[in-house]
């Protein structure tokens, strides 16, 4: 249907907690297939609704084509379990372009939510799928992936997080006048 503008780091609508999906329909699926069409022309593996400025709690995640085949779409997720082991990797963020740096997360999850269908899962994911599931719903919490980052981490990548935060705040800037 329609790729969505990107929101980046510095958009208020990133650090707020999205909204619960009250009801299923026509609107809430329209959201789906853009976010799922958007996806498409990023270089990513998830992306959740309030990083193109929509603000309820859905995500999509499409780790095709590679060797865990996965493509989801879920709707008010929730995160039941986490195991005790840990992995840290590298992680990325569509919208905290170009910035990188080593995450800590479980190693695996058990999640709970809707699909599209309106039927309700119970999704238990590991390795990059249960990274990928995570970062997507911390961002339906407003949290990012660079809240977890080490102050060496960040200092690493502090003139490109800076360069985000002034692009923002110009786009804003216009808007509000």
């Amino acid at each position: 249907m329609a790729v969505l503008k990107m929101r980046t780091y510095g958009d208020p609508v990133l650090r707020k907690r999205a909204e619960d999906v009250s009801e299923l329909n026509d609107e809430i699926l329209r959201y789906i297939i853009d976010l799922e069409d958007t996806l498409g022309k990023q270089n990513g593996v998830g992306l959740a609704a309030p990083q193109v400025g929509i603000s309820k709690r859905i995500f999509v995640i499409d780790l095709r084509p590679s060797k865990e085949d996965k493509r989801i779409a879920l709707i008010n997720p929730e995160i039941i379990d986490r195991s005790s082991n840990v992995i840290e990797r590298e992680e990325g963020c569509l919208s905290v372009p170009e910035v990188w740096g080593s995450v800590i997360r479980p190693e695996s999850i058990k999640i709970k939510g809707m699909l599209p269908n309106g039927r309700i899962v119970t999704i238990r994911a590991e390795g990059l799928y249960a990274r990928a599931l995570q970062h997507e719903f911390d961002h339906l919490e407003g949290v990012l992936f660079i809240d977890y980052l080490s102050t060496g981490e960040l200092d690493k990548n502090r003139d490109l997080i800076d360069q985000i935060i002034d692009k923002n705040r110009k786009k804003l800037e216009r808007i509000q006048i």
